[in-house]
């Protein structure tokens, strides 16, 4: 529909300028001239003007009318005939150019959800290299409590053969005084039966020291019981840490399966992510095509009309939008690598085997 103010008089001005300019008035000529107006408005006004000025150019031309009406016929039957086929040119440019633009969108928004997991996938590699070196840290720790405890384990072994060696040493101080004993009894066997007179006498020296050996002998035996409760006390002590030493290694063993299970994980995550790399390479691929064929339909447009210079633009556009759509592309595979080379230093990390103590 013609916009408001374009009259037969504006049709003829400007045709009446076009002609002095010593080209032929058409339907786009007169369009572009006045820079408004529908084909369909301006095309029924033009041949009004010039059926209205064929008689001045029969004159001016010295042809005759037939001739040039028929001339007239097959510069419109032409004319329209171009005109349709610029109009159906630029009616196909214009679908693929939408069409076009909506797969870029779909690329967009198909990127911008590959960015956003992405973005998550970064984060959780984050928490999960957080949580590694928590992991180690806690292993560091069990490992330092294993050593401590072994250090007391070795400590109490050696209290323990330490009090066995003065035990050793009790019983062989008591063997030494019963055989004392038993030797000052057989001489005061012999000396009653030898020196009947002198009994009293060397009866209350011997019964002195009877006395003293009993209460040596008594010592002695309170003593051992005390070195035996301090045998059994270090034997529980003993039993305690071991205890504690097989809890430790428990949960050592739990933390190297918790490893273990990391690393599967983290290996899978990177399975995922070379997928995505596959994916993008394809879309990288759609991409250069889609602008392959918008090169292809500029130079189409640019041999049908010179009046396709709007959609060569609009092309060189989509271009222009296409390269910033792969410099971003490229951003993302740069980030992509960065990634996996996070995920090949933890891996590298992760398989790397802790001291065990």
């Amino acid at each position: 529909m013609a916009r408001i103010g374009v009259s037969y008089f504006d049709i003829a001005q400007a045709a009446e300028t076009i002609r002095h300019r010593g080209d032929e008035p058409t339907v786009d000529r007169v369009r572009e001239e006045l820079g408004t107006g529908s084909k369909s408005t301006i095309a029924p006004l033009l041949k009004r003007w010039k059926s209205e000025t064929g008689n001045a150019q029969h004159d001016a031309t010295g042809l005759p009318q037939d001739l040039l009406d028929a001339l007239k016929a097959l510069h419109v039957r032409v004319q329209e005939d171009a005109d349709r086929k610029v109009d159906m040119v630029r009616e196909e440019a214009a679908i693929t150019v939408e069409q076009a633009r909506a797969e870029l969108t779909q690329l967009r928004a198909v990127l911008a959800e590959r960015n956003g997991y992405l973005r998550e996938l970064e984060q959780k590699l984050q928490d999960s290299e957080q949580e590694s070196r928590s992991r180690k840290l806690a292993l560091d720790e069990v490992q330092a409590a294993l050593v401590k405890s072994e250090y007391q384990r070795e400590e109490g072994s050696a209290r323990i053969t330490e009090l066995r060696a003065n035990i050793e040493e009790l019983k062989q101080e008591n063997r030494t005084v019963r055989e004392h004993f038993e030797f000052f009894q057989q001489r005061i066997a012999d000396d009653r039966q030898q020196e009947r007179d002198q009994f009293r006498q060397v009866s209350a020296q011997l019964n002195s020291q009877v006395a003293s050996l009993n209460d040596q002998l008594t010592f002695a035996n309170r003593r051992i019981t005390e070195r035996e409760q301090k045998i059994e006390e270090q034997g529980a002590l003993y039993a305690q840490q071991t205890a504690e030493l097989l809890s430790t290694q428990h949960v050592l063993a739990a933390n190297r399966a918790e490893h273990v299970a990391l690393q599967q994980s983290m290996a899978a995550q990177q399975v995922q992510l070379r997928e995505y790399l596959a994916e993008a390479e394809g879309m990288r691929e759609r991409i250069a095509t889609l602008s392959s064929s918008n090169a292809t339909l500029a130079r189409e447009a640019e041999l049908q009309r010179e009046t396709c210079h709007k959609l060569e633009a609009e092309i060189r556009q989509q271009r222009e939008a296409l390269t910033a759509l792969t410099a971003a592309h490229q951003q993302v595979l740069q980030q992509k690598a960065e990634l996996q080379g996070q995920l090949t230093q933890l891996e590298r990390k992760a398989s790397t085997p802790a001291p065990v103590a």
